[in-house]
């Protein structure tokens, strides 16, 4: 009896250590582009991506895919936020070229986002574009 005890102990257990390693933390997401931006000097054209970062702490890796194809990966900076995100969306800059470049990409009922490029020192950008993913 005290055998069966001691194996249902450490299956449980075992099983408890499982999930916790498949819940892990979320790092995917998806992105609905209404516009054309540029990412890592790269061109997206409006459309929907997936995402998928990578790295500990507030440095991370983000890949950016249309259906199996990688599009862009670039460095960027999770922001753990106060408050969930209200609406899925993302914010653009225009850079000297002209041409809008992603700085930011927010995740609805999430608290955190990505900063991408010069917008990862966390400064307000100008062109905040909220879309509905």
């Amino acid at each position: 009896m005290k055998n069966s005890k001691i194996t249902f102990s450490t299956l449980a257990l075992s099983l408890l250590f499982a999930a916790g390693a498949i819940a892990g933390p979320e790092n995917k997401g998806s992105l609905s582009l209404s516009d054309t931006v540029t990412v890592g000097g790269k061109q997206l054209a409006p459309g929907k991506y997936q995402l998928e970062w990578t790295g500990t702490g507030p440095n991370v890796e983000l890949s950016i895919s249309s259906g199996k194809e990688t599009v862009a990966k670039v460095p960027a900076q999770f922001i753990t936020l106060e408050k969930p995100e209200p609406g899925s969306g993302y914010s653009i800059n225009s850079n000297p070229g002209g041409s809008p470049t992603l700085t930011a990409i927010y995740f609805g009922g999430k608290k955190y986002e990505l900063s991408l490029g010069e917008a990862s020192a966390r400064t307000a950008t100008s062109g905040k574009g909220q879309t509905s993913n």
